[in-house]
């Protein structure tokens, strides 16, 4: 249903210039009152909604919303919802799915290759909704717009925490959700999605649904890194445990990746720390130097014995470094690196990624012939991370990790030098040689990284599952109008 405005009949309605008021069924963009008095007629839809929030089409939010984290792939969207509420987003989605309109959610932008992003669609800015709602023994709820930071923040107040914490606190609660959330205690508690205890969502037809593993489980399970494909997340109810109020950080170094993954793996079975993590980086001698970052929990008076703990571990002992900090300190380490990196403009440059799920058997052949073959220069002096982690822990159903007991994640995180955009859509097609080697040996990617993506890919990626995605696909977003920016169903 339409309704016809005149110019004239248009001044008399809308006086404030510049001021949203419907949707232009003709040129199929947002009409201002700036347009109606450059313009003899214009057709408006009629079931335009009426919002709590703003619906803003100016260019400085239309750029904003056309770039991420990565700077790599840029699409401007027609508009950005500011939503004051749950409900206008589900006007924008019902809207949205009764006129073919995209539409992309975005918390802080933290997406690497257009992710967040809607071409010549509507992008909502969840950062509008981030309230903690309730705090008790068990769990936390809070609104999908939230940062890890924020939550954290109350929850330690009462002295709790997550099960599994991001390494960047300042990623929002629905986005990482979104995608899984890997952590440093993911060893054993797996991603972020994996300690939801209950989700509410708007689905690609417009409904406000709440599900649980109980309750509406279909979504719930797609949900939970579903990749944005199925609902946006708007709240969350986490699981919380006890927060200790010291760690104890062990920083081990090798020059031997046998030693170094042997090491890795028996931590990640005996579990006698709290948090495993790995990496590597080039030495001076054109080889690489390989390290595992550990933690202890504990209380002040209770310290842990560090020989009994690192005794039987082959790692450098000249070169270890152990130190105690408050548990906060160590959630929140890499806000100083993450400073420094903007101080220096590297956190500005594009960020082509390449984060890999490489099969446990193969694991050592396959990095020791990656590293081999990579030219350090093509990092840009950015980290590799490079941990092992079992399979058990990661339940997620759209989770994609591989077959076996164990896996090693395996993430370039390039900075690309020059920073230029020819340089990293270069690096991305490196990415995607990497990607087909470790696919051809029963790997997958971790789908938060500059890999180019086609819908065989996707297809491909989720191998006996695609048919399900499909099928969840209609039920929850039957005219394709979430996430776009993955491509899957293009």
């Amino acid at each position: 249903m339409t309704k016809t405005l005149t110019r004239r009949s248009a001044i008399k309605e809308f006086i404030t210039a510049g001021v949203i008021i419907g949707f232009n069924l003709q040129t199929r963009s947002w009409a201002t009152a700036d347009t109606l008095f450059n313009t003899q007629s214009i057709t408006l839809a009629k079931d335009f909604p009426d919002f709590e929030g703003e619906l803003l089409t100016d260019s400085d939010s239309l750029q904003k919303a056309s770039d991420d984290f990565g700077h790599i792939i840029h699409h401007i969207p027609k508009a950005v919802l500011k939503p004051a509420s749950v409900q206008d987003i589900s006007k924008m989605v019902k809207f949205a799915m009764h006129h073919q309109i995209d539409v992309a959610a975005r918390g802080q932008g933290f997406s690497t290759t257009g992710e967040t992003q809607a071409e010549a669609g509507v992008v909502i800015d969840m950062a509008t909704l981030a309230a903690i709602k309730t705090v008790n023994t068990s769990s936390v709820s809070v609104e999908a717009g939230a940062s890890w930071l924020t939550v954290l923040e109350h929850t330690l107040t009462s002295k709790q925490t997550l099960p599994t914490v991001p390494d960047f606190l300042e990623l929002t609660v629905g986005g990482t959700i979104s995608v899984g959330g890997f952590g440093s205690q993911s060893f054993q508690f797996g991603t972020l999605a994996d300690n939801v205890l209950e989700l509410t969502a708007i689905t690609g037809k417009g409904e406000l649904i709440n599900c649980s593993p109980t309750r509406n489980p279909s979504l719930f399970h797609s949900l939970r890194s579903g990749l944005g494909q199925f609902g946006i997340i708007v709240e969350a109810r986490l699981k919380i445990v006890p927060a200790p109020s010291q760690v104890r950080l062990y920083q081990l170094y090798y020059d031997d990746l046998s030693l170094f993954m042997k090491d890795n793996l028996q931590l990640i079975t005996d579990k006698r720390f709290d948090t495993v993590q790995g990496g590597a980086e080039p030495n001076n001698s054109g080889g690489w130097t390989f390290s595992l970052q550990t933690t202890k929990y504990f209380e002040t008076g209770n310290e842990p014995d560090d020989d009994i703990l690192l005794n039987d571990l082959s790692y450098n002992i000249d070169t270890t470094i152990i130190q105690s900090l408050p548990f906060f300190a160590y959630l929140n380490r890499l806000a100083p690196i993450v400073e420094q990196l903007k101080k220096i403009g590297a956190w500005y440059y594009p960020h082509p990624w390449c984060p890999l799920l490489v099969p446990g058997i193969q694991a050592e052949s396959f990095i020791s012939d990656t590293l081999l073959n990579l030219n350090p220069a093509d990092l840009g002096g950015g980290p590799i991370l490079l941990s092992a982690y079992s399979c058990p822990p990661f339940k997620c159903p759209l989770f994609q990790i591989p077959k076996g007991h164990y896996f090693f994640y395996l993430s370039l995180m390039r900075n690309a030098t020059p920073p230029t955009n020819e340089r990293a859509l270069e690096l991305m097609q490196t990415n995607k040689q990497l990607y087909e080697q470790v696919k051809a040996i029963g790997g997958a990617q971790y789908p938060v990284g500059g890999i180019p993506m086609t819908s065989d890919d996707w297809k491909a990626h989720y191998n006996r599952k695609w048919r399900l995605i499909k099928t969840l696909k209609h039920w929850y977003d039957p005219k394709l109008i979430l996430g776009p920016g993955r491509g899957i169903f293009q």
